[in-house]
C-alpha cells in the first residue's frame, strides 16, 4: 500500500489509475518485461526481428540520424593536465548547433600506433558537463576518460546537448531552452545520440585509433545515452553502462513527469496508450552480440525496482545466447548507489581490455 501511494503521488492525479494498474500487474504477474525472442526462434530469424524492433523504435524516435554528413571538427587548444595531453574540439551537431568534446591521448602517446578508443559520456551535471568524466572534484569516482587513457586509451569527451560550459551563454542557453519549438520532430534523445555519433565519426577520421577498437562508457544520463549508442551505432565494439536500466513498466513517472520530456513523442505515446511502444530489453537487445556489461545497483534511488532491471537484461541475454554470443553480455549488481567506486570501475576497464585489446 505504500508504495501505491508513492506511484501515486510521483504521478499526479491524472496518471493515478495508471500508476496503481501497473503496480498491480508487476505484483500479480510476477515480472513485466515481456520476451524479445520465443524459446522456439531460430539464429537465421533474428535479423528480421531485430529489424522490426529497430524500425518501431526509430518511428518513436521521429527524426532519422544516419544522413547526418560530414562530421567535421576545429582544433582549439591542447593542454596538459593529469600528465596526459587534453584536446579541445569544435564541431557541428546540425544546423549550425556547436558541440565541444576533449579528447584525451594515452600515456606514452605516439602517432604511428592504433590505439582503442573510449567516448566517455557524462550524467546529469550542469555546466560541468564533459568534465565530469575528465577528473572534476565532485566526481572522483566517474574519472573514466582519465582513468582510461592512463590504461592505454585515447578517449573523447562530449558536452551532451543541454549541459556544459556552453550554457553559461545566454544565447546558447535560449537555443536549448527552445529547441522543441525549432524542432519539433527531434528529441533531446536524438540531438543528444547524434552528437555521440559524431563523437565515433571524429575518432575514426583519427589516424592512430583502432577501427574496430572503439567502445563507450558512462553513468546515469550518461549510462542511458551508452546504451542508445552501442544500440544504434554497429561501430561501437564494447559498451559499458552504470545505472542506465531503468525499465519503462516500473518507472514510467520518470517519463510521464512533465519537467522530464526528454521524448516527447515517446512521452505522449504512453500517456495515449498506458504502455511504451518499446522497452529497454529490446533497446538491449539491438546490441547482440557485441561485448555490453551493465552496472547496476540495488540500492539506486531512481530506479525504484532492480528486480525489473534484473529481468530486462536477462531477456536480452536470451538473445545472446541464441546467437552463440552469452559471453558477451554481463551483468554486475552492487550495493554501492548511484555511483562507480574503484573496485567497480577496474571491473569496467578489464572489460575493454578483455573486448578492444
Amino acid at each position: 500500500m505504500e508504495e501505491t501511494c508513492v506511484i501515486l503521488n510521483l504521478l499526479g492525479f491524472e496518471n493515478a489509475v495508471l500508476g496503481a494498474a501497473f503496480l498491480l500487474l508487476q505484483k500479480g504477474m510476477g515480472g513485466m518485461i515481456e520476451n524479445v525472442i520465443l524459446r522456439d526462434t531460430k539464429k537465421e530469424e533474428w535479423p528480421q526481428i531485430r529489424s522490426r524492433i529497430l524500425n518501431r523504435i526509430l518511428d518513436n524516435f521521429g527524426t532519422m540520424l544516419w544522413d547526418r554528413g560530414e562530421t567535421d571538427f576545429e582544433e582549439l587548444e591542447r593542454y596538459e593536465n593529469f600528465g596526459l595531453t587534453h584536446i579541445k574540439v569544435k564541431y557541428e551537431l546540425m544546423d549550425g548547433i556547436p558541440a565541444w568534446a576533449i579528447i584525451v591521448l594515452p600515456e606514452g602517446f605516439g602517432a604511428a600506433k592504433q590505439y582503442p578508443a573510449v567516448v566517455t559520456i557524462h550524467g546529469t551535471n550542469g555546466t560541468n558537463g564533459k568534465y565530469g568524466v575528465l577528473g572534476a572534484t565532485a566526481k572522483k569516482n566517474r574519472a573514466y576518460a582519465i582513468e582510461l587513457a592512463q590504461r592505454g586509451y585515447v578517449t573523447i569527451s562530449p558536452d551532451q546537448f543541454g549541459y556544459g560550459e556552453a550554457m553559461n551563454d545566454p544565447a546558447y542557453k535560449e537555443m536549448a531552452d527552445q529547441f522543441y519549438d525549432n524542432y519539433p520532430d527531434w528529441s533531446l534523445t536524438t540531438i543528444r545520440l547524434l552528437g555521440h555519433m559524431r563523437c565515433v565519426d571524429i575518432l575514426l577520421r583519427l589516424g592512430y585509433v583502432k577501427a574496430d577498437g572503439i567502445g563507450t562508457m558512462g553513468n546515469s544520463l550518461g549510462g542511458c545515452a551508452v546504451m542508445y549508442l552501442a544500440a544504434m551505432d554497429e561501430r561501437i565494439s564494447a559498451a559499458v553502462m552504470s545505472t542506465g536500466i531503468s525499465p519503462w513498466a516500473t518507472n514510467i513517472y520518470r517519463s510521464l513527469n512533465r519537467e522530464r520530456q526528454l521524448d516527447p513523442q515517446h512521452t505522449d505515446a504512453m500517456r495515449q496508450h498506458g504502455v511504451s511502444p518499446w522497452e529497454l530489453n529490446e533497446m538491449l537487445s539491438l546490441c547482440a552480440p557485441r561485448a555490453i556489461m551493465c552496472l547496476e545497483p540495488f540500492n539506486d534511488p531512481h530506479n525504484p525496482d532492480p528486480m525489473a532491471t534484473i529481468e530486462c537484461v536477462h531477456r536480452a541475454w536470451q538473445v545472446y545466447n541464441l546467437l552463440e554470443q552469452s559471453q558477451n553480455l554481463a551483468l554486475y549488481m552492487h550495493g554501492d548507489g548511484h555511483d562507480t567506486v574503484d573496485e567497480v570501475r577496474d571491473m569496467a576497464y578489464d572489460w575493454f581490455d578483455r573486448h578492444l585489446k
